[in-house]
């Protein structure tokens, strides 16, 4: 199955105190017939080694158990490689999925990608 019927991934590298920022955007839906073309997508935007991350899903407007899992899969890699994630504040229905699994305190999560901005900014420099 094609995942761009269900859902966009789209990325790009930006700079923030010098430091290459990777903001990834999601939009749509991810499901069990889109998780594993995501899953390899993601493992590939990781071979570049930038784990300073905004992961923009505001767009996001279903997401199911792997799609949890992906999240989680992320945030783990980037803890692990020293990185920062910063979310954009999740659709009514992600955001309560990620309440009921007691998984919304586990992010730090901004209103929109310029909070997001400002709340790595302010992670970058504290280090």
């Amino acid at each position: 199955m094609d995942i761009s019927s269900l859902v966009s991934l789209t990325s790009e590298v930006e700079k923030i105190n010098g430091e290459k920022v990777l903001l990834i955007h999601f939009s749509g839906k991810i499901t069990s017939d889109n998780i594993m073309e995501i899953n390899q997508k993601i493992k590939h935007l990781f071979e570049n080694a930038i784990y300073n991350v905004i992961l923009n899903i505001s767009e996001l407007h279903y997401l199911n158990s792997t799609g949890i899992a992906m999240l989680l899969t992320i945030a783990k890699t980037i803890e692990q490689n020293n990185g920062n994630l910063v979310m954009t504040r999740p659709s009514a229905f992600v955001r309560d999925l990620l309440d009921m699994t007691d998984l919304l305190s586990r992010f730090t999560i901004r209103e929109n990608i310029e909070q997001a901005r400002e709340s790595l900014k302010s992670k970058l420099e504290a280090v």
